[in-house]
């Protein structure tokens, strides 16, 4: 295939402000045309929350890979970075608050990603790296290619700030169990040391009809419980991490940036499931995280 020329188009603007564009939260995963999955998930409550948000995605896609055909592609290694380069020639590391990576496609593209973090984060110091590692979940194994657990566990967990995997992800990071809550705070303390200040554990097995999300830090662990719904849509995990990270932008603290998320989540997923609908209905997210007080409240354990 012969590469296509872009110079045309590169061109002067008359009258354009000098002003550099705001940028809260740079989110770098996958964008579906159809459906509620990476950016095509976290990045409309963001917008809904009035934070500025600079996409770039991993993948191409129709669809979540459930359906019956899938179109599109995981972006090429080389075009994913020429995106990453781009967003770094107009300073956008430097002007963010948060950046977040979920879903990465291949190997070749966490690699591209990692190589840009190393660069990047010491030019940015008011950066904060959220790392969601999407790797599979309990009814489904893994399911991206295996070399990239081990991208997250050496060369982006040491970067991050926050780190956010469900029960299963836990798991495969750390060896040990955790699908059970001693478990996950154990593990999540073995992440701990590697790197990141916050574990967020979610999808975490509590009480019978109940999950539990964790969240611990060096000092501190919290816990919240709520109830398990018979829906299972993609989605959830970058809905929690937008959530998470539009509150703590917005100045509130930790513990009540995670239960707004809960919050946000859940109802969500309640009216996914009213509505009958097959994909998840992420804007309904934001009413319920906005409430005062929000439903889920946060039980301290240490």
């Amino acid at each position: 295939m012969n590469e296509v020329d872009p110079s045309h188009l590169v061109h002067g603007r008359r009258q354009r402000p000098d002003g550099p564009l705001p940028v809260d939260v740079i989110s770098v995963q996958s964008q579906l045309v159809y459906g509620h999955a990476g950016n095509s998930a976290a990045v409309p409550p963001l917008r809904a929350l009035g934070l500025r948000v600079a996409e770039i995605p991993t993948t191409l896609l129709s669809n979540a890979p459930f359906y019956s055909t899938l179109r599109g592609r995981v972006l090429p290694a080389d075009w994913f970075a020429d995106l990453l380069l781009g967003t770094q020639e107009r300073g956008l590391p430097q002007r963010a608050s948060m950046l977040v990576s979920g879903y990465f496609g291949s190997v070749g593209n966490g690699t591209a990603f990692a190589d840009w973090l190393d660069e990047v984060l010491p030019q940015s110091p008011g950066l904060r790296y959220c790392l969601d590692p999407v790797i599979g979940d309990t009814h489904t194994g893994p399911y991206v290619e295996p070399g990239l657990e081990r991208v997250f566990a050496e060369r982006l967990l040491p970067h991050s700030w926050l780190v956010t995997p469900n029960a299963f992800e836990l798991g495969r990071l750390t060896g040990m169990p955790s699908l059970e809550q001693d478990d996950a705070i154990a593990a999540s303390r073995m992440l701990l040391e590697r790197g990141p200040e916050w574990v967020i554990a979610h999808s975490v097995s509590g009480d019978p009809g109940e999950l539990v999300t964790l969240a611990i830090g060096r000092d501190e662990i919290w816990r919240w419980t709520s109830p398990h719904l018979p829906v299972d849509v993609a989605g959830t995990g970058d809905v929690l991490m937008s959530l998470l990270v539009a509150f703590l932008i917005k100045g509130h603290t930790f513990e009540d940036s995670v239960g707004r998320a809960i919050a946000g989540v859940h109802a969500a997923l309640e009216v996914t499931l009213s509505d009958g609908v097959e994909e998840f209905d992420v804007l309904a997210a934001v009413p319920a995280a906005l409430a005062t007080p929000h439903r889920f409240r946060a039980e301290r354990l240490k």
